[in-house]
């Protein structure tokens, strides 16, 4: 939130801190709430901050990339409400390197990331995804494992992270994790989820997860999630 913050009051210096308190906590905490937790929330905030509600800052630059998206290149008809989803996402991709987009099947997870890259990508920054499904393998075919003969065989998803890595231009990469959660392989996730951003292997290679690099997991719910894990990344 110190982050959003900040960019706000550099970018709007003449806003009260009072009313950009307010919105930052408002446009951060909203798109990861369900439709009754709002009304509570929002409760919360009318308490700490009486009579104040500024209104919501959009990325008017960023909303057209997204429309053009959607109806230039997917085909889909620019639904408000998708769209206002889709800068939420590039909102939150801007401060986390690792993103839950969550929500029931057929709640247009995958048209919503696909679309932030689409407009990402209009707007000059081609977005590269490979999309995985962590659970369709096992664990060690996921990271990667010792085989019978005791020579290492590369997993999947750090073969990848580690291609990604190498590539020479920084434009946006996406490892995309389209799968719901399983302590299997999540909570090998920590460390890269958080601030080293680097992936430790069982035969101590370090593969990093570099600034133009994201991690998006695609899931139904966090049931299954550790409070480690769900505090470590962003919620769409």
């Amino acid at each position: 939130m110190l982050v959003v913050a900040g960019a706000f009051k550099r970018a709007e210096p003449e806003v009260t801190e009072a009313n950009m308190l307010m919105r930052v906590l408002r446009d951060i905490n909203m798109p990861k709430l369900s439709t009754d937790d709002r009304a509570i929330f929002g409760g919360l905030l009318n308490d700490l901050f009486p009579g104040l509600n500024p209104p919501v800052k959009i990325d008017e630059a960023m909303y057209e990339y997204a429309r053009q998206a959607v109806t230039e290149k997917m085909g889909l008809y620019p639904e408000d409400a998708f769209l206002q989803k889709v800068l939420q996402l590039s909102d939150i991709l801007v401060i986390r390197h690792c993103v839950f987009v969550m929500g029931n099947p057929g709640a247009f997870k995958s048209t919503c990331w696909k679309c932030c890259a689409e407009a990402q990508t209009i707007k000059g920054e081609p977005t590269k995804i490979i999309d995985i499904n962590p659970k369709s393998i096992s664990a060690s075919e996921f990271y990667g494992d010792y085989n019978a003969a005791g020579s290492w065989k590369q997993g999947i998803f750090s073969y990848y992270l580690k291609e990604l890595g190498k590539e020479a231009d920084k434009n946006p990469k996406w490892l995309v994790l389209d799968g719901d959660l399983d302590a299997n392989w999540i909570e090998s996730m920590n460390s890269v989820m958080d601030d080293n951003k680097i992936l430790t292997l069982a035969n101590s290679d370090r593969i990093v997860l570099y600034n133009h690099m994201r991690m998006l997991l695609e899931i139904r719910d966090l049931r299954f999630a550790t409070p480690a894990t769900v505090s470590r990344g962003g919620v769409i």
